[in-house]
């Protein structure tokens, strides 16, 4: 058994003593340097008071005399001034302490250093030490409170490069075998898919160089076959370049059985008219800022919905508190839920007079704001204001039985479609017949009309003639069906300015009168008085011949024919007039053309400005033929000529 000494004992112990001594000083080093590594700036002025002390304590034994002293808190006023720091009040902060605790060391220097600070320790320590506190507590509040915090570091996550997205690598492979294979698209990449909504695939599609992007638009059929989709399932949209181009396929139709109507959804000049096979809303463009009113043209054949589009576009344009007015030649048949609700013209002679005196109205219109200054309608310009001028839509349902070709009312139609966009009113004309003399034959009003909107809902024959479909029109209405699977149709069609091109659309199904209940009411305001029917119809920049007594209703047959013709009399139109003349009979329009030279059928049913269409041609023939005014063709399809 070994003994240790005390003095062993006593060394071990002091020892460990001294390895505690030790540990305790690396913590405390530790925290003095971690304390401040992180809080240097906001402690700055203790660090600033403990120099002024020092330096104080130590200018007797160095010989420093309080003008060096001065000196050397001058040399540090002007670095904190001048150092660079997040503001200018950290700044002055800055300098302003260093003044006063240089002030402080040297009136301590001067009135005896060490000594005076043994003499005066309340004097000499204290009072510096509060200065610097009260100094730094505004730094601290500055840099804790009113200094932007650092930026925060940027999160780096690592992504696998190679990672191929499912959906993406579904629909590139079926476009390229099953689009692209089979001869359609041709020049076309799909390159990204989402989904936006269940059933419903929204590509990025890539098209090589030379590839024209018009044609792409007319091959969704093509593009439905190839994927084996339902009608009207293929949507095109531009991306503003013409190296991509999206396309919007639907699997699952959020059209097929109806789409509820909701209300109104007027906000800030447009609202939703109808509803795309995607889920999305498809848009009715009333008004743009600084641009003006822009009309409409819809077309649809009997229950294809046109008379409840008409519903949901008078609910929507009385919610955004535009005036309407409603022109019906079929004498109340038409839209008669809204009769008591906008300003209501019933009757083909009532209808003449409002398309009359709208255009009367325009001509005004854009005389008051011409003279206002107003290049274009905004209903926000304080002129337009000033003027007590709103947004106005007119809505004439059934026009082709007013705008009977080589009339004069077609002529002022044409002007006023040319004219409304700047004045603030739009003209919405509706008819069943697809053809073009359904607007009197005016290539001019279709142009107006779809340059604005265009709602083509289904139709159940081309009929003969020029069809009043835009060049540009893309969908196939003629190829819908009454009923797809035991399921109406009505409603569904196309529109033509839209970010789905090609797609089919379907109108809310409105119960009109429980909508005309809802809807506000808006008054006419009108700036021209009602027309007189008596008066001749005169175009701007024309004057009326003095004696002019022809009538809606008056004037020989032989007199009709010749202002129809362009007859008269052989004299010579010294002034272009446009005369109200009584539109001819369609017994007398056949008499008339056959009278001019032998004509078969099919040739009376081309000329734009036949008034009939093909049954009711043919059973007016038969009718003349066996009253004995006109001879049948020798052969079937031969012409027809006046009975001798």
């Amino acid at each position: 058994m070994s003994t240790r000494t005390a003095d062993e004992i006593r060394a071990e112990r002091l020892a460990k003593a001294g390895q505690v001594l030790t540990a305790l000083l690396a913590v405390t080093a530790y925290a003095v340097a971690w304390l401040i590594k992180r809080s240097w700036r906001r402690l700055l002025p203790a660090y600033w008071v403990a120099a002024e002390l020092a330096v104080a304590w130590v200018a007797g034994p160095l010989g420093l005399s309080w003008q060096t002293v001065g000196i050397l808190a001058l040399a540090i006023t002007a670095t904190a001034a001048c150092w660079q720091a997040r503001s200018r009040t950290v700044r002055a902060w800055r300098a302003a302490i260093a003044v006063v605790l240089g002030g402080a060391a040297v009136a301590t220097v001067a009135g005896g250093g060490p000594a005076a600070m043994a003499a005066h320790p309340t004097l000499t320590i204290a009072v510096p030490t509060v200065l610097g506190a009260v100094l730094g507590w505004p730094w601290w509040h500055h840099l804790r409170h009113l200094a932007p915090p650092p930026p925060p570091e940027p999160v780096v996550i690592d992504e696998p490069v190679d990672v191929v997205d499912p959906l993406t690598a579904h629909w590139e492979q079926r476009w390229q075998n099953e689009v692209v294979g089979q001869g359609v698209c041709a020049g076309t990449t799909l390159v990204k898919a989402v989904e936006p909504r269940p059933g419903i695939t929204e590509a990025l599609v890539r098209l090589a160089p030379g590839t024209k992007p018009g044609p792409l638009f007319k091959s969704g059929v093509d593009v439905e076959v190839a994927l084996d989709l339902n009608e009207g399932a293929i949507g095109w949209r531009s991306t503003g370049k013409r190296a991509w181009l999206r396309v919007v396929l639907v699997e699952n139709s959020y059209i097929a059985t109806g789409v509820p109507w909701t209300g109104p959804t007027y906000d800030n000049g447009r609202f939703e008219i109808a509803r795309f096979a995607d889920g999305s809303p498809g848009q009715w463009v009333v008004s743009r800022p600084k641009y003006g009113v822009l009309g409409g043209l819809v077309v649809g054949s009997t229950g294809a919905g046109k008379s409840r589009a008409l519903g949901a576009l008078i609910a929507n344009l009385l919610e955004g508190g535009v005036q309407v007015a409603v022109g019906d030649p079929q004498n109340g048949q038409s839209l008669p839920a809204w009769k008591d609700i906008v300003d209501y013209h019933p009757g083909v002679e009532k209808t003449t007079l409002l398309v009359r005196r709208v255009h009367a109205e325009i001509m005004r219109r854009s005389q008051l704001l011409a003279n206002a200054g107003v290049e274009a309608f905004d209903v926000d310009d304080p002129r337009v204001k000033a003027l007590g001028l709103s947004p106005f839509v007119v809505i004439v349902d059934e026009c082709q039985l007013v705008l009977i070709p080589n009339t004069p009312i077609v002529a002022l139609a044409e002007q006023s479609g040319e004219t409304m966009r700047k004045t603030g009113v739009g003209l919405v004309f509706a008819t069943q017949l697809p053809q073009m003399k359904s607007l009197g034959g005016s290539v001019r009003l279709r142009d107006a009309l779809v340059a604005g909107n265009a709602l083509i809902l289904r139709l159940s024959n081309r009929g003969s003639g020029t069809t009043i479909l835009p060049d540009d029109f893309v969908g196939d209405p003629f190829a819908l069906q009454p009923e797809i699977d035991g399921q109406s149709t009505a409603g569904m069609g196309y529109l033509r300015h839209s970010n789905r091109v090609g797609m089919l659309c379907r109108v809310p199904n409105l119960d009109e009168t429980a909508a005309a209940a809802a809807a506000p009411r808006v008054p006419v305001r009108w700036n021209v008085p009602e027309v007189d029917p008596k008066s001749p119809i005169v175009l701007p920049g024309h004057r009326a011949p003095a004696n002019t007594t022809t009538t809606a209703g008056g004037g020989s047959a032989v007199d009709r024919l010749r202002a129809a013709f362009g007859g008269g009399g052989g004299r010579k139109a010294t002034t272009a007039v446009v005369e109200q003349v009584a539109p001819l009979t369609p017994v007398e329009w056949v008499l008339a053309c056959l009278r001019r030279g032998p004509a078969s059928a099919q040739a009376l049913l081309d000329r734009p400005d036949c008034p009939v269409n093909q049954s009711q041609l043919y059973a007016l023939l038969g009718r003349l033929k066996d009253a004995g005014r006109i001879t049948p063709p020798a052969q079937r399809g031969g012409p027809f000529t006046i009975a001798s």
